[in-house]
């Protein structure tokens, strides 16, 4: 009966360069052994499959190589060969998670006095660490704070916050990150070939993206595709063997949601349906692909994109027919929708929403841009522009624009309602209409003044030149004017968008001047800091 070895035990690396993506750890401890600067433990940290056990085998070789301690071992030696083969008396791979009682930390506490048989080093790799109990971990203190020159602990462990502070600050602590995609991928190129597999790129790529940066992941589900396919990897079989949705779903999805294709959405979610994919890990991937196109708007480079080469040119021809604004309403629309999908327990029903509103966002102007037009539009029409009149109520059509009067005709006289007095023209914007009759100007007051609304629409208006006289109808109502006089010039020239020069009328300034010369008037004044808006003394009753 052979003995077959699957490709994750057959390639784990048995140096440290072999060790992927991991390179600041490997040079650490390469250099540490050849200056003699071998500490007594270590803790290996990090996501799963990246490495951590593996390297601490490697360093246990490179401890108890017959010519070392080496930062290359031979892996030739009786030494080496056995902390391959898990048979070295010297080197005692525990499980954290099966002796984590304190009875399996004193048998480890008597066993450190003794040298080791062999090697030189007595190496003790407990993985899983963080699952030992409170108080064999307080066990372990003592040894560990104070081992024999010989021994030597090595600790691996994915969930690092779980391990007390007592004994991290007796360990030399090395963080494994995940490793990159690109590395997975070449890896993954480098093992087929040595094996003789005929494969796609696509394919390797499908396996390295679900590796998800653990190493050991991908080589597992590289050998789990090689027996689905029967020895030749095609991307289509990786994606059924594994459970993926093809990446031309993807972009089928988006290319329907870019060109607000509802009908193609649903068809797209009815095959994902058929197939049996997972509704929320097909969300997931098409807010990934989301992020991709934004990424590549933004910054026209591929650099931080995880694709492969055969899958950029149709990424950019989506987004260039996509704006940037868009995008992220999409991306931030889908995000809502996974949230959705996550909780409903109609998960395809909430899919489809979320497609539908996505494929519905209509693009957007940048605020800068319409901020620009609107300064344009401002510009040729001068600040004197009258607004638009409404249209009237049940649909019909309003009066259409009036025509230029042209040179030697007379305007027609208006059959409306008279203005009180007729307004001299003031200069105004090349190109702007000349409209400063009463109407505009107080309107513009009245925003501007609320309170002084009711006492201008009882008042007559002269525009003479720079000057404007306001004349009330009574004496009370043209104190609320003169009193005002400061803010109404303001406002007038702002209006006028020149200097200008407010004239109260000068037969009811009596009023007025009373108030102002008021002492009582004028402390209230000064102390309140206020104005005046009304007068309701029983003398002006």
């Amino acid at each position: 009966m052979s003995s077959y070895q699957v490709i994750a035990r057959k390639w784990r690396p048995g140096v440290f360069d072999e060790v992927v993506g991991q390179a600041h750890v490997t040079r650490t401890l390469r250099n540490a052994i050849a200056s003699g600067r071998i500490a007594h433990a270590y803790l290996f940290s990090g996501p799963r499959g990246v490495g951590k056990t593996t390297a601490a085998r490697i360093l246990s070789k490179c401890l108890n190589c017959s010519g070392g301690p080496t930062a290359d071992p031979c892996n030739e030696c009786p030494s080496c060969r056995g902390v391959a083969l898990g048979s070295s008396v010297d080197v005692l791979e525990i499980d954290g998670a099966s002796n984590n009682s304190v009875d399996n930390i004193r048998e480890i506490s008597e066993s450190v006095r003794y040298v080791p048989s062999d090697g030189k080093y007595k190496v003790y790799i407990i993985d899983e660490v963080h699952m030992l109990s409170t108080a064999a971990f307080n066990a372990l203190l003592k040894t560990l704070e104070e081992p024999p020159p010989h021994a030597v602990f090595i600790f691996a462990t994915t969930e690092v916050h779980k391990i007390p502070a007592t004994i991290l600050s007796r360990c030399q602590r090395f963080d494994f990150k995940r490793i990159p995609f690109r590395d997975i991928q070449a890896r993954l190129v480098e093992i087929a070939g040595q094996e003789g597999i005929k494969f796609e790129d696509k394919a390797l790529y499908l396996i390295a993206r679900e590796a998800d940066g653990s190493m050991r992941d991908s080589q597992s589900l590289l050998e789990q595709a090689l027996a689905f396919s029967g020895g030749e990897l095609k991307e289509a079989d990786v994606a059924e063997a594994l459970g993926l949705m093809a990446r031309t779903v993807l972009y089928e999805l988006s290319e329907a949601v870019v060109g607000k294709d509802a009908g193609a959405c649903l068809n797209i979610v009815e095959k994902v349906y058929n197939f049996g994919y997972d509704f929320k890990k097909a969300l997931g991937d098409l807010l990934e692909h989301v992020r991709d196109l934004a990424v590549l708007k933004a910054t026209g480079e591929s650099t931080l994109l995880d694709l492969p080469d055969s899958e950029l040119e149709r990424l950019r021809a989506i987004s260039e027919r996509v704006g940037h604004e868009r995008l992220q309403m999409i991306f931030t629309v889908l995000s809502k929708g996974y949230e959705e999908v996550s909780r409903s327990a109609h998960p395809r029903y909430a899919l489809e929403m979320a497609l539908l509103r996505a494929a519905h966002l209509d693009e957007l102007e940048p605020l800068g841009s319409v901020m620009e037009r609107l300064e344009i539009l401002s510009a040729r029409l001068g600040p004197n522009a009258a607004a638009p009149a409404p249209k009237p109520a049940g649909g019909g059509k309003g009066p259409g624009p009036l025509p230029w009067k042209k040179e030697g005709q007379e305007q027609p006289a208006k059959t409306s309602q008279p203005e009180k007095k007729a307004l001299p023209a003031i200069e105004t914007a090349p190109g702007a209409a000349n409209d400063c009759g009463n109407d505009g100007l107080l309107n513009f007051v009245s925003k501007r003044i609320p309170e002084l609304a009711d006492s201008l629409k009882a008042a007559s208006i002269e525009v003479v030149g720079d000057t404007i006289t306001i004349k009330a109808e009574n004496e009370r109502l043209q104190g609320r004017i003169n009193v005002s006089k400061a803010e109404l010039e303001a406002c007038c020239r702002d209006y006028f968008s020149r200097p200008v020069t407010l004239n109260p009328g000068a037969g009811n300034s009596g009023a007025a001047t009373k108030k102002d010369t008021d002492p009582v008037v004028k402390d209230a004044l000064r102390i309140l800091g206020g104005r005046i808006i009304e007068d309701r003394r029983r003398t002006n009753v």
